[in-house]
């Protein structure tokens, strides 16, 4: 009988005719822990934002499911970005693959690897992966389009985050148990960097997806007092690093868009997440009832699995508007199900998230859905902002009917409708101007009409 155990960042497989390759996976997911020298020790969060949330009142969000894949034995570990994902395909037979499927067409195809290959993230057409060998573990990196690897040189390497063309990994070439290093690699001009050099366990390290930052945890070497590290690459190669927490807070699952970052501590007593601006700043603590974990920020939105009685569900909260709202409902007070390794990738206004179904074995699923829109809440800001003028009931009504037309054409993907309206609604502010609108009231209404046309990406 096989017996899997998966979390975020390691997994660990046992079955009897696989010894050999349980060792193998064994030396290449030890645990980790990060730090780097001159870096400031005091906490430099200046504030905290509190945001109260009640998932039981999250709306559902309005979304497409689909099964990547559900075939024999166990895959898991998926990534995500735009339309392509990655994932981990163990066959239960001795041997591990990396997949990658697009999510639009279902086309599924396997990296080539010496079939104990796992642990793998994308960004574009590039795919990092650790490939397990007896000589020490190593990054490879397979181009999709040429359909060419990479090794990135070294050894004692694994779990990969790739971003545009920066890839970080665990350097986990000492022989102290639990100690690792940050480590990158510069697919562009194949130079490796060594971010950190010290005796913690640096680990689980995510790039930006413009791979222009990266966070990771640091902790001590047996795996407590976890901290939140930030670098942030200033020119090719060089990297200005910043604890973005700073007091053991067992802060976990970190990730980065490249200008937020967002984790888990259970510093309040559970495990809420918190985000704030890898420059420091206010930290933002979003209070859910019961355990959060695997946040990963994109687009504005965060998506993570929150626990409750029927096991842990996954949400996503809109940063702009405060909005949380609830993607699975899965399980029961009799039959928990624990949707697990949530990963979250917006592109051009599209959402798609990845996670792993558990059941008789691990399953990778996905769900896709419209983003969220910043500009309906700019569109409702100005509906009110003219029931604040004191309009004649036609003029106001005029107004309003036509920034309801655009807000109706938004909700259905209907872009060109949506532009249309708002430039008929800046036409009639305009012929209103010093009649039934003040010059003020116009102005004021034409510059945020325009902001809208310009976020939504009018011609």
């Amino acid at each position: 009988m096989k017996t899997l155990r998966i979390s975020n960042r390691n997994v660990a497989l046992c079955k009897g005719s696989r010894r050999l390759w349980v060792l193998l996976i064994a030396v290449a997911l030890v645990a980790t822990t990060i730090r780097h020298p001159g870096i400031a020790s005091a906490r430099p969060v200046s504030s905290e934002n509190l945001v109260v949330l009640q998932p039981e009142f999250a709306p559902t969000l309005p979304g497409t499911f689909q099964v990547v894949n559900n075939g024999p034995g166990d895959q898991f570990n998926p990534h995500v970005d735009c339309d392509i994902a990655s994932y981990t395909n163990d066959d239960f037979q001795g041997s591990s693959t990396i997949h990658y499927q697009n999510l639009s067409t279902g086309a599924d195809n396997v990296v080539p690897g010496n079939q104990v290959d796992l642990l793998s993230d994308v960004a574009g057409s590039h795919i990092a992966f650790t490939q397990v060998e007896f000589t020490g573990n190593t990054i490879v990196v397979f181009d999709t389009v040429t359909q060419t690897r990479t090794v990135v040189p070294g050894t004692g390497r694994s779990n990969p985050s790739i971003g545009a063309n920066l890839v970080a990994f665990e350097d986990r070439s000492s022989l102290t148990v639990n100690e690792s290093e940050v480590g990158t690699y510069d697919i562009s001009t194949g130079t490796v960097t060594l971010l950190t050099s010290d005796s913690m366990d640096n680990r689980n390290i995510k790039v930006s997806p413009g791979g222009d930052a990266l966070v990771w945890e640091k902790c001590q070497l047996n795996e407590t007092g976890c901290d939140v590290y930030a670098g942030v690459q200033t020119s090719p190669g060089v990297f200005s690093t910043r604890a973005l927490t700073a007091d053991g807070g067992g802060y976990r699952f970190a990730h980065t868009d490249g200008e937020l970052a967002v984790y888990v501590s259970n510093r309040s007593g559970e495990n809420d997440i918190y985000y704030q601006p890898l420059s420091g700043g206010t930290e933002t603590h979003l209070s859910i009832p019961g355990d959060q974990r695997d946040p990963t920020i994109s687009g504005n939105l965060i998506a993570f699995e929150s626990q409750g009685q029927n096991g842990y569900d996954i949400f996503v909260y809109d940063i702009r508007s405060s909005q949380l709202y609830r993607v699975t409902n899965t399980g029961s007070s009799n039959i928990p199900i624990d949707e697990t390794l949530t990963e979250l990738s917006v592109c051009n206004g599209v959402g798609r998230i990845v996670y792993d179904f558990p059941g008789n074995d691990f399953d990778v699923n996905s769900f896709t859905f419209q983003a969220p829109s910043g500009t309906e809440d700019q569109i409702n800001d100005l509906i009110t902002l003219i029931g604040s003028f004191n309009l004649p009931p036609g003029t106001a009504n005029s107004l309003i009917t036509k920034l309801q037309t655009a807000l109706a054409a938004i909700g259905a993907s209907d872009t060109a409708t949506a532009c249309d309206s708002i430039t008929d609604f800046i036409n009639e502010c305009q012929a209103q101007s010093g009649k039934k609108l003040t010059t003020e009231q116009s102005a004021q209404l034409i510059s945020l009409a325009r902001q809208l046309k310009t976020d939504l990406g009018c011609p």
